[in-house]
């Protein structure tokens, strides 16, 4: 099943009666969208922040149990079966931290399989004004679609091998985006307004239905980011999310406070409600 939500007050969960309730465990999985990086962070070790959206996520669910290995820089291999190598040596698969009888797993996975950070760079303009045209440049379109098959598969995987060893979990895919709106900005997201329509709509927009169709195929839960944080973009005066120069302690194309607060939110409603009772 394939859950899209809207952006509000994040609800409770079903209130469980008296003897239903049991323990509540959560793991997050996932790249640096899900360790949230800050000037703080970002050289220790897999550079999680205590503000990182699966924290605060577990706190609105009251999580019994909240582990969150999430590493910047982990590719879907590193959710399944390959180490990662860090500042502080190398950690293991990300899926060893996954029980059978796990509850809530979130994964924020594929950006770096896709290269969707490095290729977003093609549109930066050097110069206030200028237009670089990344949107027809033949090397830059390529780059993307070789980057969202690679997307796929990694996606494809990386579930196929969680869904396996947590059956009965909830598993929650994060969608990507939130940092560009209709329109560039000076220093925060310096690319035209054309650039950064055709990064919005002709990857972004593709990388998230990708998210949705392989969630769909393993029967996951697809939490949508970009469609409900309109107006929040790096160039809003209320930015939630960074841009290629951020202005405060998260790193640049990666959500801020307010960013994490909502995706916790987002996150939280599409959850069933009957999460952490017996069924």
């Amino acid at each position: 099943m394939s859950v899209v939500v809207g952006l509000g007050a994040a609800p409770a969960l079903a209130a469980p009666s008296a003897g239903e309730r049991r323990s509540l465990s959560y793991v997050a999985l996932g790249d640096s969208r899900a360790a949230s990086p800050t000037t703080l962070t970002q050289f220790q070790g897999c550079s999680r922040s205590e503000t990182a959206y699966p924290n605060l996520l577990a706190k609105t669910i009251a999580a019994t149990s909240f582990r969150t290995v999430a590493c910047v820089g982990a590719r879907g291999e590193n959710i399944t079966t390959a180490p990662q190598l860090r500042f502080d040596g190398f950690h293991p698969p990300q899926i060893e931290a996954v029980r059978p009888d796990t509850d809530l797993i979130t994964i924020s996975i594929g950006a770096n399989d896709a290269n969707w950070g490095n290729l977003s760079r093609w549109c930066i303009a050097p110069i206030q004004g200028m237009d670089s045209r990344c949107r027809t440049n033949p090397f830059y379109v390529t780059g993307i679609n070789d980057g969202l098959r690679a997307l796929e598969a990694s996606v494809d995987s990386s579930l196929e091998a969680v869904r396996k060893r947590a059956p009965k979990a909830v598993i929650a895919v994060i969608g990507q985006g939130g940092y560009f709106g209709d329109r560039g900005c000076y220093p925060a997201n310096p690319a035209s307004d054309a650039d950064i329509r055709f990064i919005r709509n002709g990857f972004l927009a593709r990388y998230n239905t990708i998210l949705e169709k392989v969630s769909g195929r393993h029967g996951a839960v697809f939490v949508d980011i970009q469609n409900r944080v309109v107006g929040h973009d790096a160039c809003s005066g209320d930015k939630w999310f960074e841009g290629f120069v951020p202005t405060s302690i998260y790193l640049g194309f990666h959500q801020n406070l307010k960013g994490n607060e909502a995706m916790a939110r987002l996150i939280a409603e599409a959850l069933p409600e009957d999460l952490g009772t017996s069924r």
